[in-house]
């Protein structure tokens, strides 16, 4: 098995044991929430034998997994919390322990939503990774195949509906693509790569020369035959870097901030702009944004475009939260986006040209002459976008926009299992 591979089924394995609590309370007492009455009914009813596997052994092993988890991740931030609210060590353990069992809370998202602080109440207001990646993105998927799923045929697809989009000057699938790179700075990072994982910059700093933001520098054909290289294992495709416009260039240490704005459509198949945060990087960080490579990000207001305190994830406390960026010491609360009313309006205008999800997440930045698309994401983390709120997205329009339209899929019948069917799991 691959080490991809076995990386997505260990995830899915982590979705079981965190959706488990819920998807039994549902099937014992139903639920008033048709959210979780949509995900339990899809919880228990295993598609293919993988599933069921998976199904099997979160019955076993979630003990385990959550007193683990709850040792590593309160070791790691437990003292840095303690020193910052007063409460205990022994406190945090009982509240992981408590909101597990109450609403599938699995102690990285304790402190990702930072449930140390009043977690009885708002625990239940958000909408969890479980959910939206093991159930309601899935049903909500009106055909396979969508250009959201590749970076080549996303650009493709922009072009033809006339967004604007970042550009794919090369495509490196395992062989010599036939001519040189491009002598300009390039953006590079894997056909299908998700969170900012194998993406590299390269400048150019003299003619068919390119270095690293570590200082490393290559000729242009020894770049590319070191490119050829890696695309053996997964396709490369190389972009233009591009620059931030000056306001946003302010707040970053390198990398391109980009912003993720969710659309989702409305009850008349409108799309609408829900909520949206912006990315960008600080310290050593200089390629990408992305917080689960270890950027920071905040809220942006949806009706003004004014930003909030940055953090980083959360799921490290020690950085904590803050008005500044941590290099340049410029403003980030209070500064307000570049070009933001036309953001919003170009998020709705390409959710059109992609009409086959329900949900998009975009990546959208802003440069000197305004937005432009960096790509679209048809399985959006909600988590980058909640851990910025102040309440979760199940007290939000958009929970009632997705309930609306798994029923119209019948995705909200019953959520307790058919007569027999526990007993045969």
């Amino acid at each position: 098995m691959s080490l991809l591979r076995l990386r997505q089924s260990a995830e899915r394995l982590i979705y079981r044991v965190a959706g488990l609590p819920v998807a039994m309370g549902a099937a014992i007492g139903g639920s008033d929430d048709p959210l979780h009455a949509a995900f339990a009914r899809r919880y228990w009813r295993p598609e293919i034998a993988t599933e069921w596997a998976e199904l099997a052994a979160a019955m076993i092993l979630w003990p385990f997994g959550l007193l683990g988890a709850c040792a590593w991740f309160t070791a790691r931030n437990g003292a840095v919390i303690r020193g910052r609210t007063g409460k205990r060590i022994s406190a945090q353990l009982r509240e992981q322990l408590a909101l597990y069992f109450s609403d599938g809370i699995l102690p990285p998202w304790y402190y990702i939503f930072s449930l140390h602080d009043d977690g009885a109440r708002r625990a239940p207001t958000y909408i969890q990774r479980f959910e939206t990646k093991s159930c309601y993105f899935r049903v909500l998927k009106r055909r396979k195949g969508s250009p959201l799923n590749d970076k080549r045929a996303f650009a493709e697809h922009c072009a033809k509906h006339g967004i604007r989009c970042v550009e794919t000057l090369m495509t490196i699938d395992g062989a010599d693509p036939g001519e040189p790179l491009p002598d300009r700075d390039l953006f590079v990072k894997p056909q299908g790569g998700r969170g900012g994982r194998g993406a590299e910059r390269w400048d150019r700093v003299a003619p068919q020369t390119f270095a690293s933001p570590a200082g490393e520098e290559l000729t242009a054909d020894e770049l590319l035959k070191e490119l050829v290289e890696r695309s053996r294992e997964r396709p490369l495709i190389v972009q233009p870097r591009m620059r931030p416009h000056p306001d946003l260039a302010r707040i970053t240490s390198g990398a391109l901030p980009t912003l993720r704005v969710l659309t989702c459509l409305n009850e008349n198949n409108e799309p609408e702009v829900m909520t949206a945060m912006i990315r960008t990087s600080f310290g050593a960080n200089k390629t990408v944004d992305n917080l689960h490579a270890g950027g920071i990000g905040t809220l942006v207001d949806v009706e003004t475009g004014k930003l909030g305190k940055a953090s980083n994830l959360g799921a490290d406390a020690r950085l904590g939260w803050f008005s500044e960026h941590p290099d340049t010491g410029e403003p980030i609360e209070g500064t307000t986006v570049p070009c933001w009313e036309e953001v919003k309006r170009q998020a709705v205008a390409a959710h059109r040209a992609f009409d086959d999800r329900v949900v998009i997440g975009w990546d959208i930045s802003v440069l000197d002459d305004g937005p432009i698309f960096i790509e679209g994401n048809g399985n959006p983390d909600l988590d980058i976008l909640q851990r910025f709120m102040p309440i979760g997205l199940r007290q939000h329009r958009f929970a009632h926009l997705l309930a609306h339209h798994l029923a119209r899929l019948g995705a909200l019948a019953s959520s307790r299992p058919q007569s027999g069917e526990l007993a045969t799991k």
